[in-house]
């Protein structure tokens, strides 16, 4: 049961962020999506490591593991924020917009 809210909970955040992304006007390349999708992934990952843990009857191991896996998950999170959700899209060089004739 757990697995299927992990799973629920990780589809349903993509689609927030991608709503969010174009309500906002985020550029957002291709490349970006790709690591947006395995950094979820990688989020996935930790969940269920810690399910397991706690499954197996080890709640200690399951601190430390989520511990340190979920750092690397946050950090994972603040790159994305920082390098590849940018706001507004960058300007191409060359492009007549805004230019007078």
């Amino acid at each position: 049961m757990a697995e299927l809210f992990i799973g629920a909970l990780a589809a349903s955040g993509f689609f927030l962020l991608v709503r969010f992304a174009r309500g906002k006007g985020l550029y957002v390349p291709w490349w970006g999506w790709v690591l947006t999708l395995a950094g979820l992934l990688y989020g996935v990952f930790v969940l269920e490591v810690v399910v397991a843990f706690l499954r197996e009857g080890l709640p200690q191991g399951a601190a430390v593991m989520g511990t340190i896996l979920g750092f690397g998950a946050a950090l994972w999170a603040v790159l994305l924020a920082r390098f590849v959700f940018r706001y507004p899209a960058p300007r191409v060089a060359g492009s007549s917009q805004g230019r007078s004739p």
